[in-house]
């Protein structure tokens, strides 16, 4: 099932072309691709992780994903690439096209459905717009920390929100994390919702974020992540939300004062794998396939902790940081209550219950 180079460059040529559609795809891509700097050759893939002979292999997986190679989620996929050849015996051969070399994660995702790329990376808010069951991923206040939010998305939350995929040519293999997102700005501290009141805040093209922070009291004001640093150092706007890994990355500490650990958004990865493809594999190179996805999720969490752990001890040292009291947290979640109702209208009740229920911790 190898495809030919010519046809590879066929597609990041399309791909190159193709203009990102829907109310979350632009900003969302643009965001992930920023967190480190531009690699040399995107034309080209990452074969490293693997000293198993693949030179004869009955099946050629290519894996697509806008992040650059020193992100947590590429060295997953090396640590996927590595299991597969492994535990496939060089039947399975792998290979990881990065930094939007095969186009935006839309642009992906729909190959991927096509069956023109085998599996697909990109944020769980892109792939909402190929199944609407997946906003209730995007719900505010849903989760406290990380391990609140992993434990629900690999377990009943994660499972229910996914189920329509196989309905549009896709399967799940598993989810990675961008993480939980925290605010900044050059006010003051957030604290309640009452901090945010009148605050000019850059969000995603999100329409639940921004309803979210709408009833906060802030402003949102979407724009590029491009434009954002700039926008911050001419105060266009007063404060953004973003991962404390890209915050640090991308060196807000110089034009904001106060990082709040709100923990308002969790953004989920969904890395999925056309269905075809995978109906077509004997079911012993499935399990390789869900059981290298498992390895490599844990080890993605892996690199996220140390990143985000080294990246929030560097802020401290540039701004004032706040943690939200649990009795603070409560306000935050009164106020954007009216979302889930929103998102209810759009998923059906019983899947946002089952969110409740994994807020709750019932995962």
């Amino acid at each position: 099932m190898k495809k030919s180079i010519a046809f590879i460059l066929a597609l990041a040529m399309t791909a190159g072309l193709t203009a990102c559609g829907g109310s979350n795809s632009g900003t969302t891509s643009t965001e992930s691709s920023a967190a480190s700097s531009e690699a040399a050759d995107t034309s080209s893939a990452d074969n490293r992780g693997s000293a198993t002979d693949t030179s004869n292999a009955e099946y050629t997986i290519k894996v697509g994903h806008t992040l650059q190679e020193n992100t947590p989620s590429h060295e997953g996929f090396v640590k996927f690439k590595e299991e597969v050849e492994k535990n496939s015996n060089g039947r399975i051969a792998v290979e990881i096209y990065p930094n939007s070399a095969l186009g935006s994660e839309r642009v992906m995702y729909e190959a991927c459905q096509m069956g023109t790329l085998e599996v697909a990376y990109g944020t769980s808010s892109v792939l909402a717009n190929f199944d609407s069951k997946l906003k209730v991923l995007d719900l505010p206040f849903l989760f406290e920390n990380e391990d609140a939010a992993r434990k629900a998305v690999n377990g009943k939350l994660g499972d229910a929100a996914a189920e329509g995929l196989e309905d549009i040519g896709l399967v799940k293999l598993t989810y990675l994390e961008n993480g939980m997102r925290m605010i900044t700005n050059s006010a003051r501290p957030i604290n309640t919702p009452d901090d945010l009141k009148g605050l000019k805040i850059r969000t995603m093209e999100n329409d639940i974020h921004m309803k979210a922070f709408e009833l906060l009291g802030a402003s949102p004001t979407p724009m590029a992540f491009t434009e954002l640093f700039t926008a911050l150092q001419q105060k266009t706007v007063d404060a953004q939300e973003n991962p404390i890994f890209l915050i640090q990355t991308s060196r807000f500490d110089e034009v904001q004062k106060y990082l709040s650990l709100t923990g308002h958004l969790y953004t989920s990865g969904v890395v999925t794998i056309n269905k075809q493809f995978y109906d077509s594999l004997p079911e012993d190179l499935q399990k390789v396939l869900m059981d290298a996805a498992d390895v490599a999720r844990e080890y993605q969490y892996e690199l996220c902790d140390k990143q985000n752990a080294e990246a929030l001890e560097y802020l401290k040292t540039k701004m004032e940081v706040n943690e939200i009291t649990p009795e603070n947290r409560k306000l935050f979640v009164e106020k954007t209550a009216p979302v889930y109702d929103q998102v209810a209208s759009e998923v059906g009740q019983d899947l946002v219950d089952i969110a409740k229920d994994a807020q709750a911790g019932n995962y």
